[in-house]
């Protein structure tokens, strides 16, 4: 039997006749049309198997653009020989002959696609798309392809697909794919051509899926690879439509072949009448996942895991700055932790800064900052207190030189002993130059990184792991090697294949694993992690970092999807990397998505004025405390230097002296958050005492009122004075606008200048006109949200908030329909599943003022009454 192609009038009668269809593959004389219960799909024959239909059988639709010449795949080839540089691509349109045959086994119906001479160059590339009994999906698979001698492979970019965008004119088009920080994109269908979002894996890729969607029905498609191989899927907007595509990077002669199939389907709402959503897409990948190695096992279920991880653990960070006062780090645990916190809740208590040198420079970490003798200190009692100290080496980063001089030398130049002892184990390119970069927090410095598929590499990165759970540490993290992604190497002397593979994923869960049994071997309850998720490697990790809420795109604060955390919330506890202080909005949202509650650590406990040390009297190193050095701001990097000044003052022992030479800038700044204390709508002034030597240009004190997805709401401007007016106050006042998150005060030259600031003081105006200074309040704004989250994930909460499945949110309706801010609704909420069965919704009201919730949950209709930053738990 031959069919026919559907004209549009019978598209309603086929939607209505879902459950009567079968798999089937059907041969038509302009295509080849593949179908089962939810879909059918056209390949062409003229087109040369690009794909020229998909229908929705549940909606009817067409979700295929039109397209001249559909492509299926593209191939990037550069002579083997070469630099790799010049590449040259040839696609399923350059084939010059195709050969369509139909194939099949039991329940399995199969479309073969030989692609003979791709661009005249005698390369042959065998594809196959099948259906199957019970099935939802087209599984496509690029079984093979061969080149003539010479020629290598780079990248195969297979399947594309370009739908229609929007996919129907008047409905909102959204998509969502399986990336850590992606969120979901908006009618990305009103994208400029060629704009353009993507993940990759290993990298920002946490779940190895995508979907474009309406609120009718979308596309669904994902990498079914169980084992790790390096790959990328991108959304792109193209001239006719939206193009979707996977990419699979590689070094290949001779023959390539994919090892795993790219399935495809459409999907919808989860029941009759709700629209879709992007968490229907994730179900249909969790059901894969979930019978894939890296959920062998869940969280409870884990018996490597230490019972107090399993506890609901609580977490803070400290700094250098901290470091370099252990005092301050004690305090803040008995002053504030054990005091005002459920007692016995464990705490984990991770370390930035603690390297020898600086930040993040490498390797030569040993002895730690401030010395090991404090540092082992540190962790003797953050033990008495329940803490585990975490502490986050860089990976296989290696650090040739930090903090470039005007001169040329440098802060750090560890160049010789890189060349002697560590180049030979380095990745190298594909030139067969030794890879380098220049990360802006080395300040003109440069990296290199080392290789893991070279054994050198593994067995460097554990001793270094090892020399810390000696000083004390018992949580370690791989940090800057992103979901497990590092640099591809192509040295043919380090006992790996060259260029990308799988060999990426197999070295580092070795490292991962023998990591983790050198530590043991010291600490038995010794845990690991490593930076950004990676589902291949969640049976090796304890905890995840994760960093959903950073977005890697410019532009209005999207809306958020915590993807990795829905698939995988009963495997792996999460915590959010960077939380910003007193960012109440985030923390509600991380609570709702049952992350470990993460402090950011003050030491403005108790009394005191609201802008903390104003006269600049308290110093931590080369900065004021409660101060930044700013090291630059959209690709610049500023050297400007700050000095705390005992000679030249206007009042107390000393001032802060910023200099900045030509060409240069220097910023030493603060936030102020918003809230109870620093009032939207209140009127406010801020003064401070100023001196110049020498001022090339103007320059100025700034205050901006800031959203945290970096917009301004306002700003104010405090002018520096001229070096003969000598010391100087100024003032400006200001009203505090809606919508801004916090007040930052930048204190900023800009070129040639030598500038004294000094007494600065922050103060309320009442209506009458007098003024007083702002205080603050005896704990943090966010410390009773804190609270609440604490107690909730330690407590009631944590089979739900720690071990529980994340379900479909139910339906939540909060009367006056309020806003989103900050890409976030004003009441957050999300339902979970217990490893007993039982369900629970936690809510927060993340605002000021009270709101009135109407949930509609398990066939009942509940109205809640929520206090400021209240937190509930509904079961």
């Amino acid at each position: 039997m031959t069919w026919t192609w559907l004209s549009c009038v019978c598209l309603a009668a086929l939607a209505g006749s879902v459950s009567a269809q079968t798999v089937a593959v059907r041969d038509e004389p302009d295509r080849v049309i593949l179908h089962n219960e939810r879909f059918e799909l056209a390949v062409g024959k003229a087109q040369k198997g690009g794909l020229v239909s998909l229908i929705d059988r549940r909606s009817g639709r067409e979700m295929v653009a039109q397209q001249a010449w559909p492509r299926l795949f593209t191939l990037a080839l550069t002579a083997r020989d070469s630099d790799g540089r010049q590449r040259t691509y040839v696609s399923s349109t350059d084939a010059g002959s195709v050969d369509f045959t139909l194939d099949g086994e039991a329940g399995t119906q199969r479309l073969r696609m030989r692609f003979h001479n791709l661009g005249g160059r005698g390369i042959e590339c065998t594809c196959s798309a099948a259906v199957r009994e019970g099935d939802p999906y087209v599984r496509w698979r690029l079984e093979e392809v061969r080149l003539p001698e010479g020629l290598a492979l780079e990248e195969a970019q297979f399947p594309f697909i370009v739908l229609r965008a929007p996919l129907q004119e008047g409905q909102e088009d959204l998509a969502v794919l399986g990336h850590t920080k992606g969120g979901v994109h908006h009618r990305p269908g009103a994208w400029k051509v060629g704009q353009a979002a993507g993940a990759t894996q290993p990298g920002w890729m946490c779940a190895q899926f995508g979907s474009y969607y309406d609120a009718a029905a979308g596309l669904y498609t994902a990498a079914e690879d169980a084992k790790g191989y390096p790959k990328s899927l991108w959304l792109r907007r193209a001239q006719e439509g939206m193009e979707v595509a996977w990419s699979a990077p590689c070094f290949a002669s001779e023959t390539f072949a994919l090892d795993y199939d790219v399935v495809l389907t459409t999907f919808a709402g989860s029941d009759p009448g709700t629209p879709t959503d992007w968490r229907d897409a994730a179900d249909l990948y969790k059901a894969w996942a979930e019978k894939q190695p890296w959920c062998a096992k869940r969280l409870v279920e884990r018996a490597d895991v230490p019972q107090w991880l399993k506890s609901g653990p609580a977490m803070v960070r400290f700094g250098r700055d901290w470091l370099a006062q252990p005092d301050s780090i004690e305090r803040w645990l008995n002053d504030y932790w054990l005091k005002r916190f459920r007692p016995k809740t464990p705490l984990i208590v991770a370390y930035w800064g603690w390297e020898k040198v600086q930040y993040w420079v490498t390797p030569d970490y040993f002895p730690v900052f401030p010395s090991d003798e404090v540092f082992t200190g540190i962790a003797k009692m953050n033990r008495r207190i329940g803490g585990h100290v975490f502490p986050w080496p860089s990976g296989y980063h290696y650090t040739l030189m930090y903090g470039a001089r005007e001169d040329g030398t440098f802060e750090w130049d560890d160049r010789e002993r890189f060349a002697r002892e560590a180049e030979p184990h380095a990745v190298v390119n594909r030139d067969d130059t030794t890879w380098l970069s220049k990360p802006s927090w080395l300040k003109g410095g440069e990296n290199s990184c080392m290789c893991p598929g070279d054994p050198w590499t593994i067995d460097w990165w554990n001793r270094t792991c090892e020399q810390l759970v000696e000083r004390g540490a018992d949580m370690l993290q791989v940090d800057q090697v992103v979901g497990g992604r590092f640099p591809p190497c192509y040295s043919p002397k380090h006992g790996h294949p060259p260029g990308p593979g799988l060999w990426m994923a197999e070295v580092f869960r070795m490292q991962l694993e023998t990591m983790l049994q050198r530590c043991r071997k010291i600490n038995p309850q010794a845990v690991v992690c490593f930076e950004e998720p990676n589902e291949h490697f969640i049976q090796q990790a304890f905890i995840q970092d994760y960093r959903d809420l950073e977005p890697p795109w410019s532009g209005p604060a999207p809306e958020r999807a915590s993807v990795f955390n829905y698939v995988y919330h009963e495997y792996l506890p999460t915590f959010q990397s960077n939380p910003r202080a007193g960012d109440r909005r985030t923390q509600a949202y991380c609570l709702a998505n049952g992350e470990i509650p993460h402090f950011v650590p003050s030491r403005d406990i108790g009394p005191g004025p609201f802008l903390s040390n104003g006269g600049f009297e308290e110093w931590r190193g080369d900065v004021p405390v409660g101060w930044d050095r700013v090291g630059g701001w959209q690709g610049e990097t500023w050297n400007g230097r700050c000095f705390r000044d005992d000679q030249e003052k206007h009042g107390g022992e000393c001032s802060v002296r910023l200099e900045s030479t030509e060409g240069d800038t220097v910023q030493v700044s603060r936030n102020l958050n918003f809230g109870e204390t620093l009032r939207i709508g209140g009127t406010y002034r801020l003064s401070a005492w100023m001196k110049s030597r020498e001022l090339a240009k103007p320059n100025n004190i700034m205050l901006g009122a800031i959203t945290w997805d970096i917009k301004s709401k306002g700003g104010w401007q405090l002018p520096m004075p001229s070096p003969e007016e000598g010391w100087v106050r100024r003032e400006a006042t200001f009203t505090v606008p809606a919508g801004a998150d916090f007040l930052r005060i930048m204190m900023h030259v800009s070129g040639r200048g030598v500038v004294w600031v000094d007494d600065m003081l922050l103060e309320e105006i009442a209506p009458d006109g007098t003024a007083r200074e702002v205080s603050r309040p005896e704990v943090p704004p966010e410390h009773d949200l804190m609270r609440q989250w604490v107690d909730l994930f330690a407590g009631e909460g944590r089979p739900y908030l720690e071990h529980g499945r994340m379900l479909h949110p139910p339906k939540l309706e909060v009367e006056g329909n309020p806003e989103p801010e900050g890409g976030m609704p004003v009441v957050m909420h999300n339902a979970f599943r217990a490893p007993d069965g039982s369900e629970a919704v936690v809510i927060v009201n993340a605002a000021d003022v009270p709101h009135t919730a109407n949930l509609t949950w398990q066939g009942r209709e509940r109205t809640l009454g929520l206090g400021p930053w209240e937190v509930r738990l509904v079961k």
